[in-house]
């Protein structure tokens, strides 16, 4: 019966163990941000998501694979409505009630009559995916592997995460809007499939196409609007348009320049855990037996790999927090100093801003009294509260320091986090949210006030923009 329970509690932490230290998909906001830089072979860490060091050299990749769409979409202008492409590029168009690439029409009356305007919809998108790193060719970078060799574990996962880049999955697009007049409210079909035809042939016979549409094009006021993300860098390259053959020309050179595997926008990622890396744990030497400290036996190498992650996390969590805690600190006495340099004399706020509003950074339409921002944020006793903050988590009564010496003492793939008693506070004191209204408002801008004009009067913004003279 013992025996019995021995095998089952083997099976429970090895399934639990492949459902925490396997490779993880990550598909959404995370990594939209154009903020961030997403390379394969860089360090991640998920509990933060933050992207570390590149810790792999001369990254071999394998072969990726491509998926090519070319849409070409006249619009029915009996169920048109406005609304966004969902391309991320802030092209609004009006698109069609029953689908989401279609675009709706407009008229226009002038002193020759009606005319009607309609909307053709040309897409190129580019899917591009197994574009992965090759482990078995690529070896982590010389400073790296050294830290590794020297036992300086929690270095190495301070600057390479705890996580590193595998694979990537990205986007391109090339979209255009085709916008053409007629007095007919109904799309000239014959004009629109030989535009077609001239826009999807790329073989010969083309000119003579384009050349039979130049005079109708002209006569039907012919414009392109064209957009695109998520390209790479082709030299000699134009994506200009100003008619169809330069929009063709455009197109050609748009496909030839998604088809780098390393440009596109990051749609999808794969991150691994560091200790499923062979080379990594050849260099800690994770095979090595060492005694469980809770079981007094020699300690099995999954529950090493799932320690040592659990502990790699938790360290970054710390950092994080830490780190927040600064950041906050630094930008409060900053946020300090450009308030004093610019609005303030002799200590005081200058007559001409006692009554000025700062912007907010996250939400534009919100705003604060200056003099509240000083008195209740970025006083010297509130950004001393706010160093001393740090002081308690790290050193005082958080005192993160303790745990992490607990975690690292005896090993820190040898016992959990979780294991470790001066880790209690810790982990209720991570989700505490700091400096909500410094982030909001630091560095300080003047907010902008609307100037209203009438026949008899106008209203003056309600403070001055330009710094004070001191």
């Amino acid at each position: 019966m013992k025996r019995l329970i021995i095998v089952i509690s083997i099976f429970i932490i090895l399934f639990s163990d492949s459902l925490l230290a396997g490779p993880t998909i990550i598909r959404d906001t995370r990594i939209t941000d154009l903020a961030l830089t997403p390379t394969l072979g860089r360090g991640y860490t998920i509990v933060t998501n933050t992207f570390q060091s590149k810790c792999m050299a001369n990254v071999v990749l394998t072969d990726p694979s491509y998926d090519f769409q070319y849409k070409f979409e006249s619009i029915d202008t009996t169920k048109a409505r406005f609304m966004k492409t969902a391309v991320n590029f802030g092209l609004e168009v009006p698109i069609e009630g029953g689908g989401t690439e279609a675009v709706a029409v407009s008229e226009t009356t002038n002193t020759e009559g009606v005319e009607h305007k309609h909307h053709i919809y040309v897409e190129i998108n580019m899917d591009t995916y197994y574009a992965s790193v090759d482990e078995s060719q690529t070896q982590l970078s010389g400073s790296a592997a050294q830290l590794l060799s020297n036992n300086d574990i929690p270095g190495f996962f301070s600057s390479c995460g705890s996580y590193y880049v595998r694979s990537l999955g990205r986007n391109a697009k090339f979209i255009s809007i085709y916008t053409y007049s007629d007095k007919s409210s109904k799309k000239d079909a014959a004009f629109e499939d030989n535009l077609k035809a001239s826009i999807m042939s790329f073989g010969g016979g083309e000119e003579t196409i384009s050349g039979a549409l130049m005079s109708q094009s002209s006569e039907k006021k012919l414009t392109i609007i064209a957009r695109a993300y998520g390209l790479g860098k082709n030299e000699g390259a134009s994506l200009i348009s100003y008619d169809i053959d330069t929009f063709k020309a455009a197109v050609k050179d748009a496909f030839i320049s998604m088809q780098n595997p390393m440009t596109g926008k990051v749609t999808t990622m794969e991150v691994v855990p560091w200790v499923e890396n062979t080379e990594f744990q050849n260099l800690i030497q994770l095979e090595k037996e060492v005694i469980d400290p809770i079981t007094q036996q020699t300690m099995l190498l999954y529950k090493k790999k799932l320690v040592l992650n659990e502990n790699a996390e938790f360290l970054a969590e710390i950092e994080r927090a830490d780190r927040n805690m600064m950041n906050i600190y630094y930008k409060a006495k900053i946020c300090r100093q450009i308030i004093e340099s610019n609005w303030m004399k002799g200590g005081k706020i200058h007559p001409d801003y006692i009554n000025a509003k700062i912007a907010n950074n996250k939400f534009p339409r919100e705003k604060i009294d200056l003099t509240k921002l000083l008195d209740e944020e970025l006083s010297d006793a509130k950004i001393a509260e706010k160093l001393k903050q740090e002081i308690d988590f790290m050193h005082g009564k958080i005192n993160a320091f303790a745990c992490i010496n607990g975690m690292l003492d005896s090993g820190i793939f040898l016992k959990s986090y979780r294991e470790v008693k001066e880790c209690d506070k810790v982990k209720n004191a991570l989700s505490a949210v700091l400096g909500e209204t410094i982030d909001n408002y630091c560095m300080p801008e003047i907010a902008k006030e609307v100037v209203t004009t009438t026949a008899t009067k106008t209203e003056p913004a309600s403070a001055p923009t330009a710094p004070v003279t001191q």
